[in-house]
């Protein structure tokens, strides 16, 4: 937690957690990544939900929608569960086309 929490207010930001995802996939550091996944999966099911993800984003102060956040998943979803496995999480974080920037950069604007 400390390491995502940079300015250790005990919350991690949408750019602080951006900033660790990027770093992250640089060094290949799964564990800390795996950290930052259970933050988004509140259930601990090991999937992150259109609900789940809307609950965090709304909590980091982005207003969107429950239909927005089905858009995001469907955007990195690659099984088509309707979810976000560690997998696809893993992929979306190391991937420039479909990294956490790309997604929040402004995702309900359409």
């Amino acid at each position: 937690m400390d390491e995502l929490d940079s300015d250790h207010d005990n919350f991690i930001s949408l750019t602080e957690f951006a900033a660790f995802c990027r770093y992250s996939s640089k060094d290949g550091r799964a564990s800390e990544l795996r950290n930052a996944f259970k933050l988004y999966n509140q259930d601990q099911n090991s999937l992150i939900s259109a609900s789940e993800l809307h609950l965090i984003l709304n909590r980091l102060g982005l207003k969107c929608s429950i239909e927005d956040c089905h858009r995001m998943i469907r955007s990195v979803d690659f099984d088509g569960d309707g979810n976000v496995n560690f997998k696809e999480f893993q992929k979306m974080t190391q991937s420039a086309a479909l990294g956490f920037h790309f997604l929040f950069s402004d995702p309900f604007s359409s």
